[in-house]
C-alpha cells in the first residue's frame, strides 16, 4: 500500500471515529503511524486530504463494479440488490456518509461532487435498468431511482426514526430486505400505474 493510501484509510478511519469536524492532522498521522510533515508533504493540507478521501469514497460507494449482479437479475432485483448495497456500505461507513451530506445538511450546500456523482449513479442506473427491460419512461425511472435514493439516503443518516415506530432496524438483514423491496416494489408500481 502506498503512503498516499495509508494516509486516506487513516482519514477514514478518524472520519468514523472523530466525525469530519473532529478529524485533524495530528489525530490522521497518530492512525496512520506517520508525521504531520508526511501529511503535508503528500497532500499540502488537510483540505486537500479531506476532499481526496471524500472523492474517493464517494466513487467508491457508487461504482457499479462493486454491486452484485446476479446473472438474469430482473429490474426490480437489480434495484434491490443495488440499494441493499448501498445501505449496507453506508452503516458500515456511516461517517463517511454524513461527511458526504455535511455540507447539505448543516451549510445548505450542495457540494459539485456529490451532486454530480449522484446524477451520474440515477442515469447509470436508468441504463443498466432499461437493459434489463425495465419498460419505464426515461424521465419517470430517473425519478423513481431519485426518490429510492432519498430515501435510503435518509433512511440510514437517520437510523433511530425507523428502529422505534415502524420496528424496522437497517442493520438486520430481513429488516433491510423488506425495506428495499416495499421501496422498489412501490416507486416502481406507483410509476407504472400512475
Amino acid at each position: 500500500m502506498t503512503v498516499e493510501l495509508t494516509i486516506i484509510n487513516a482519514a477514514i478511519e478518524c472520519i468514523e471515529k472523530y466525525g469530519i469536524q473532529g478529524t485533524t492532522n495530528r489525530r490522521i498521522a497518530e492512525i496512520a503511524g506517520i508525521s504531520n510533515a508526511a501529511i503535508n508533504y503528500y497532500f499540502r493540507t488537510k483540505d486537500i486530504l479531506i476532499a481526496q478521501t471524500l472523492a474517493l469514497t464517494l466513487e467508491n460507494a457508487f461504482d457499479f463494479a462493486n454491486f452484485e449482479d446476479p446473472p438474469d437479475a430482473s429490474p426490480k432485483q437489480r434495484c434491490m440488490t443495488i440499494f441493499n448495497d448501498l445501505i449496507v456500505g453506508s452503516l458500515n461507513y456511516p461517517g463517511i456518509t454524513r461527511a458526504h451530506i455535511y455540507p447539505l445538511l448543516v451549510e445548505g450546500k450542495y457540494t459539485p461532487e456529490v451532486v454530480a456523482r449522484l446524477n451520474q449513479f440515477t442515469t447509470q442506473l436508468a441504463a443498466d435498468l432499461h437493459t434489463r427491460g425495465c419498460l419505464l419512461p426515461e424521465e419517470e425511472l430517473h425519478l423513481a431511482i431519485a426518490q429510492a435514493t432519498m430515501a435510503v439516503l435518509m433512511a440510514v443518516l437517520s437510523p433511530a426514526l425507523f428502529a422505534d415506530g415502524l420496528h424496522t432496524d437497517l442493520r438486520l438483514p430481513q429488516d433491510r430486505q423488506r425495506f428495499v423491496t416495499r421501496l422498489v416494489n412501490r416507486l416502481f408500481s406507483e410509476v407504472a400505474n400512475g
